[in-house]
């Protein structure tokens, strides 16, 4: 995309993603390693979302999005003579960023009933598909799931718009929390390096056989037991100190960049 030659803009994605590229490049078997790199977003754009939805983006999102419009790193990986589509690292554009709850699917097959959700949803304290609690999905997991924004309903007549959490929707309408801000997710995300239904680490049901052993062959550190995110819930990445994301990095480098890279888009 535009970007390439920027070495500013490089220098912006190499802080953004904690040197991932990098590291994936070193590992046996990883190959195809491919970084989309966006425009910003324009903030009207981000302004005109808040006020259509009647809510407040988390200030490190909305730093985020006037950084990148999204966020989108995949990489394969050579097992047993086959290259496999493995990582993949994705945050949805401003307009992909659509609100899942109190509105109607299109058609039978679009979303789960509401009454399915209801039903399965007993927990108060987790997301429902009501009028109400605004969710809006952030990553679909290659539909073994939705990653998604949520704004819980604190009483009967009043919505938090302050603190929106990161949870994930399985494919059984269960909730399960993930992190308490974008930026702790996102350094999840890069932490776990996208492998396959690394989200469900964090779940009752935890990886499948198959995820378990890709992470066993590429990145055998995140099964350690002082990594188990069971053992301690979410209290590992409250505490990490390495590797943490400052949210400052979630702004625009320069106009200059933004210049550059339409002018690069145009050629």
């Amino acid at each position: 995309m535009a970007y390439i030659g920027d070495s500013s803009v490089d220098d912006f994605y190499e802080n953004l993603t904690l040197g991932l590229i990098k590291l994936l490049e070193k590992i046996p078997g990883v190959q195809d390693v491919e970084l989309e790199k966006r425009l910003p977003c324009d903030r009207m754009l981000i302004s005109s979302w808040e006020q259509r939805h009647s809510c407040t983006l988390p200030e490190d999102m909305r730093q985020f999005y006037a950084s990148t419009d999204g966020f989108k790193l995949i990489w394969n990986y050579e097992y047993a003579g086959e290259v496999l589509p493995v990582g993949n690292l994705r945050i949805n554009s401003m307009m992909e960023l659509q609100r899942l709850a109190g509105v109607k699917p299109q058609s039978d097959n679009e979303l789960p009933s509401l009454l399915d959700i209801e039903l399965c949803n007993t927990d108060p304290t987790c997301p429902s598909f009501g009028t109400k609690c605004k969710i809006f999905e952030l990553d679909p997991c290659q539909n073994i799931g939705k990653v998604c924004l949520a704004y819980l309903e604190r009483g009967e007549h009043e919505l938090r718009h302050e603190d929106p959490k990161i949870w994930l929707l399985d494919r059984s309408h269960e909730w399960h929390l993930l992190a308490d801000s974008f930026s702790q997710y996102f350094r999840m995300m890069l932490y776990h390096q996208g492998l396959p239904q690394w989200q469900f680490r964090f779940t009752p049901m935890g990886l499948t056989p198959w995820a378990e052993q890709m992470m066993t062959m590429i990145a055998p550190h995140l099964l350690m037991p002082e990594s188990n995110p069971n053992e301690s819930k979410f209290l590992n990445w409250k505490q990490f100190t390495n590797n943490t994301i400052d949210p400052s990095v979630f702004k625009t480098t320069n106009s200059k960049n933004s210049k550059t890279a339409k002018q690069n888009d145009s050629k």
